[in-house]
């Protein structure tokens, strides 16, 4: 369902943020107190507005009596951060999602009663730890307890097997998702580029393919074991 998102700090991570849910559909104000991030982003997003959230007279120019979602992102000043979201928490009644820049500002954001906090450094961190534990990975999420879905380049050996005849249940107690099938395309740039869409469920009669990237659920040492016999 289509929402309309405040994203508050449009850096890296807000403006990447602000763009890709703008693709998806929903009604985006990014605000930043840099004008040049503004010109930058306005015609990305639906609405680019350049103001001091840490002032109170800001909230005035935003739409916080019809939003959905406010998302703080404010990537440097911690200052900055913890008065937009006192000043949020005043004016908007909704979801408030921020994003922590330390242990110490999180603890902040905690006794401000935040429920949800985002550490994307610390998240990437642990994401790239776990990529680099496992030969061939290109992303990874760490589930609770010892399991983990990991995104991996299909091993030379899995290419022309079927989901049947690889058998990765029995043989490593691990299970493929699904895959992700790589298209060849060229961008506005006339550079080839590889798109990628997830091609659904399974049947035991898949037929695996050279540029398919394989969704793997198991164990890290499963994974791995896995990967590693069939390179």
């Amino acid at each position: 369902m289509k929402k309309k998102i405040i994203v508050i700090g449009l850096g890296n991570f807000g403006g990447n943020l602000a763009i890709k849910l703008t693709e998806d559909g929903h009604e985006i104000f990014g605000v930043d107190r840099n004008t040049s991030i503004i010109e930058m982003i306005q015609h990305k997003i639906n609405h680019a507005i350049g103001l001091d959230t840490s002032e109170e007279s800001s909230i005035n120019y935003l739409p916080v009596d019809d939003c959905d979602l406010v998302v703080v992102a404010i990537g440097e000043n911690i200052g900055a951060s913890i008065t937009t979201t006192a000043l949020m928490k005043k004016h908007f009644n909704g979801r408030i999602i921020v994003r922590a820049l330390s242990p110490l500002h999180k603890t902040v954001l905690e006794s401000m009663q935040i429920t949800e906090i985002i550490e994307p450094e610390a998240e990437y961190a642990l994401e790239l730890a776990n990529r680099i534990m496992v030969k061939g990975a290109i992303k990874s999420m760490e589930l609770h307890g010892e399991y983990e879905i990991v995104e991996v380049n299909i091993p030379p050996k899995v290419i022309g097997l079927t989901l049947e005849e690889l058998d990765i249940k029995n043989k490593y107690q691990a299970h493929i998702v699904t895959v992700i099938k790589q298209t060849e395309r060229k961008n506005y740039l006339g550079s080839n580029f590889f798109a990628k869409n997830v091609y659904g469920i399974l049947r035991s009669t898949y037929q695996f393919e050279e540029n398919d990237l394989l969704l793997v659920f198991g164990k890290k040492a499963n994974i791995d074991k896995f990967i590693e016999d069939c390179s």
